[in-house]
C-alpha cells in the first residue's frame, strides 16, 4: 500500500476584540483582495494621465481583511491556522 501525501490548507483566523466575531479567510480571498485594490490603483493611474474614458469604470470593492465584518472594528488578532487532510 503506498501511503499518500496529506493535503495542507492555510487559512487565516481572525477574531474581534471589540465583539467576539471570529471568521476565516484563505489564501484566494487575500489574493482577490489585493487583485482588487491593484485594479482601482491601475484605473486612478489611467485617468491622471487623460483617459478620459477611464473615468466612467466603477472601482471595485476590495475585502478589507483588517476590519471585522460585523461590527466594523479593527481591534482584531490575526493567526495562520494549518490543517492537514
Amino acid at each position: 500500500m503506498e501511503k499518500t501525501k496529506p493535503k495542507i490548507i492555510k487559512e487565516t483566523k481572525c477574531s474581534c476584540s471589540a465583539c467576539g466575531n471570529i471568521w476565516f479567510y484563505g489564501k484566494q480571498e487575500a489574493a482577490q483582495s489585493c487583485g482588487e485594490s491593484m485594479e482601482n490603483c491601475g484605473k486612478s493611474a489611467s485617468c491622471c494621465s487623460g483617459c478620459g474614458p477611464a473615468a466612467f469604470i466603477p472601482d471595485k470593492k476590495p475585502l478589507d481583511l483588517g476590519k471585522c465584518p460585523k461590527c466594523g472594528s479593527r481591534a482584531i488578532k490575526k493567526e495562520e491556522i494549518t490543517h492537514e487532510l
